[in-house]
């Protein structure tokens, strides 16, 4: 690789990395961070993030595969019907992902709950109660859109970028221009 290649990949790299750190950052904004896994998996995943090759370069971002849901919301059966491309058709939310995201936010069973005849529950039937009436709540009513994403991989970033590339090219060509 030669230095300007160098420079151009060192360049591609804090770019990349800066990127990784603003979709972070915008998550923590929305205040959708309960465990911290989806903000760490953004980008982690790229063991190569930047790679340049005689054609070009290829710049990747990983993301969490439920990043489009968080970023554009879902919409319900019944309320927000409107509000994103994806929707609740004939399936609720996982009960199992329900379940964790209680546990990530300290959501337990109320202590000494009957049923309406008077029976005993134990906590773990409560709790998966509980986990129900939220997964169904999301089901009808939906998600609403954080524009974690979209805030910050858009239209302006992306022409910042080509900016930015044009301007590193441009000193790499006249300065080979120099040399010859």
């Amino acid at each position: 690789m030669s230095n300007k290649q160098e420079q151009l990949y060192k360049g591609l790299t804090v770019y990349w990395q800066k990127t990784v750190d603003e979709l972070v950052k915008s998550l923590y904004d929305v205040g959708r961070v309960a465990s911290g896994k989806t903000a760490q998996s953004i980008g982690a995943f790229n063991k190569t993030p930047v790679q340049i090759n005689s054609k070009g370069f290829k710049i990747t971002i990983s993301m969490p595969d439920h990043y489009q849901f968080l970023d554009e919301g879902v919409s319900g059966t019944k309320n927000n019907t409107g509000i994103s491309r994806f929707k609740y058709k004939d399936k609720m939310p996982p009960i199992k992902a329900i379940r964790r995201f209680m546990l990530n936010r300290g959501i337990n069973a109320p202590r000494g709950s009957n049923t309406k005849s008077g029976k005993r529950r134990d906590a773990e039937s409560i709790r998966n109660g509980i986990a129900f009436a939220i997964a169904r709540s999301l089901y009808e009513n939906g998600q609403k859109p954080t524009k974690f994403y979209s805030k910050v991989i858009n239209d302006k970033k992306l022409k910042d970028f080509e900016r930015r590339l044009t301007d590193l090219y441009k000193a790499n060509i006249l300065e080979s221009i120099k040399i010859k």
